[in-house]
């Protein structure tokens, strides 16, 4: 059976839903320490609070499950965990009720934690599309946690980034750990060729058109790449599954539009094909989560 979600999606969903209820353990303990010393906890008001909280918290990782996994087979797990309550020791019949909601709390999250472990690895990832972002691909996977406001500062206005190519073809062999640095003469069929680019755990064979700021414009259009667009022609007789176009400002629809064209041609013709575009932005964001910018 097959994921509602991508598996890199779906585990990031699950650890901040993991890190969120570890949290909101630990403010239970705090919590309740405290109102207890300062003799301060009120029973009819605070045990409702807690468990009010807790509650909430279920009902996201539920509908979280449900959005992922394709049965509710995962969401009743979540709700009965294998991991027994066991003895609870406490002095009064206030502190066994606080007790219990800690150790149900924490039955959950090792429950939840066992679900992102161990059953995600069991369905099928979904099958990729013909668009990738940066965000979905694995040796990327650094820029996740990069937000567009982190960077914003390093950009001109209208998004440009003023680097050079071969500072951005330099970044990404070193992310990828390519050991072959290709000049560029103008005529090749790629800027960047490898094998180390990784999307869904499998390596996919990866051609790279580069652009930098030799080109002095804030819009690439098809007219410059190459004569005519050429550029993009020889970059799709690469042998390569994934295509990326990259530029270190906009990327214009007409180019946007001849890439998934391209794209669509080989897919058509049975042929593995789907692409990339990294603007300035994102060329940005993914340079700065590998601190190389």
């Amino acid at each position: 059976m097959r994921l509602k979600k991508s598996k890199n999606t779906a585990e990031e969903e699950l650890i901040i839903l993991l890190n969120k209820g570890y949290h909101i353990l630990n403010w239970l303990k705090a919590d309740y320490s405290e109102k207890r010393r300062g003799d301060s906890f009120n029973s009819a008001v605070d045990y409702q609070k807690y468990g009010d909280v807790v509650n909430d918290w279920g009902r996201e990782v539920i509908n979280t499950l449900n959005s992922i996994f394709p049965t509710e087979l995962e969401a009743n797990q979540f709700l009965y965990p294998l991991h027994k309550f066991g003895l609870i020791a406490a002095e009064t019949q206030d502190d066994y009720k606080a007790a219990s909601l800690r150790v149900r709390l924490d039955n959950l999250l090792k429950g939840l934690n066992e679900i992102r472990r161990d059953s995600l690895p069991r369905y099928t990832d979904l099958p990729i599309t013909t668009r990738l972002y940066i965000e979905d691909i694995d040796s990327f996977a650094k820029a996740r946690d990069v937000n567009p406001a982190v960077i914003s500062h390093l950009l001109q206005p209208g998004g440009y980034l003023d680097i050079a190519e071969d500072v951005v073809q330099i970044g990404l062999e070193k992310i990828l750990n390519e050991p072959f640095h290709k000049k560029d003469w103008g005529g090749e069929d790629n800027d960047l060729y490898t094998s180390n680019v990784i999307v869904n755990g499998i390596r996919r064979a990866t051609a790279f058109l580069l652009k930098g700021n030799g080109l002095r414009v804030n819009s690439m259009e098809i007219k410059h790449c190459g004569k005519n667009g050429d550029q993009l022609l020889r970059l799709f007789d690469s042998l390569a599954e994934l295509f990326v176009v990259q530029f270190v400002g906009n990327v214009s629809e007409a180019v946007i539009k001849d890439v998934e064209g391209k794209a669509d041609q080989l897919r058509a013709k049975g042929k593995p094909a789907c692409y990339c575009i990294i603007n300035g932005q994102d060329t940005a964001r993914l340079l700065h989560a590998y601190s190389l910018l």
